[in-house]
């Protein structure tokens, strides 16, 4: 293929080796040379079918959204995802955090550290400065949580407009913030919540997640999360008058968006609330088991109640 008229190839070499004097080496590169940096580092996610359909792992220094309707099981995958670090951090601006839930999934004290924040902009003065000091995994939860500190300082918090301030505020920040985690290799997870779209119309989108556009944009991937089903057993609880008792779930997990691997990939996971994330073939063991312990226990507590009767 011939060269476009005009290309000065001396010029161009002089121009990019004062690029790469400025700036370091690997700065600019030809495709496949030897100072390409092109490999995506990636860490495993514990959970073999996800991470095959995100091409083999998360992805170092990206953003990835991980959203989905209530109670579909996002928190519970990230406690499950900061567990995969020797160092993790979790940003639970919603309120919500569970210690011994996040004990359940690997977490540590030492490993995990918990910031509460109480507006958007601390969560991203955060974010700043453990990407500076290196921490491989930042989660934020929740999304719809990040209020800006005008809002949280507001009497009036209903007040018109209010919806567009953190779109806003994540447009401003995100582009600097995207640079510096990619620097330091610090991934950050934002957990976000799908709502119905109202104007959807008859085939426009269903579903939107807060946060604005920006979000969507910078994001190398974004994870959708429904439950599919409850894990159930029969209820031997006296105290409870439920004929079953929810022991897990089964979750279907789709990337919706990947800047890393095909899209659209989807695939099942099974986690027992008692025991954290199960390959889905081992259920139905499971359930046996937690049938005997629940019957040895009430039976033994049964017992118990007509011996102290007897007293």
């Amino acid at each position: 293929m011939s060269e476009p008229i005009g290309v000065d190839r001396k010029k161009l070499v002089n121009i990019l080796k004062s690029i790469e004097n400025e700036y370091g080496a690997g700065s600019v590169f030809t495709l496949d040379s030897a100072k390409a940096n092109t490999q995506i580092a990636r860490w495993s996610t514990g959970l073999e079918d996800l991470d095959a359909i995100i091409g083999g792992g998360i992805p170092y220094g990206r953003f990835v959204e991980i959203y989905g309707v209530e109670s579909a099981g996002k928190t519970t995958l990230a406690y499950h995802l900061l567990a995969q670090h020797p160092v993790a951090v979790n940003i639970p601006i919603e309120g919500t955090f569970d210690a011994e839930r996040a004990k359940i999934f690997g977490n540590k004290k030492g490993q995990l550290l918990v910031r509460r924040a109480e507006y958007a902009e601390q969560c991203l003065e955060f974010i700043d400065l453990m990407s500076q000091a290196g921490a491989p995994l930042i989660v934020i939860d929740s999304v719809p949580s990040m209020i800006t500190k005008d809002e949280f300082k507001e009497d009036d918090y209903e007040k018109e407009g209010r919806r567009s301030q953190l779109a806003s505020l994540l447009s401003k920040k995100l582009p600097k913030l995207v640079s510096k985690c990619e620097a330091s290799g610090t991934t950050v997870i934002f957990i976000n919540q799908a709502r119905d779209n109202m104007n959807a119309g008859l085939f426009g989108p269903q579903i939107h997640t807060p946060g604005g556009r920006a979000l969507k944009h910078y994001c190398s991937l974004r994870i959708q999360v429904n439950r599919m089903s409850f894990i159930e057993i029969p209820n031997k609880n006296p105290a409870n008058s439920s004929q079953k008792e929810i022991v897990g779930a089964i979750m279907k997990v789709k990337i919706e968006k990947s800047k890393i691997s095909n899209p659209k990939g989807e695939c099942t996971l099974a986690v027992i609330f008692e025991k954290g994330f199960v390959p889905v073939d081992d259920v139905p063991q499971i359930r046996k088991e937690l049938m005997r312990e629940r019957n040895a226990r009430y039976k033994k507590l049964k017992n118990k109640d007509v011996d102290d009767d007897d007293e």
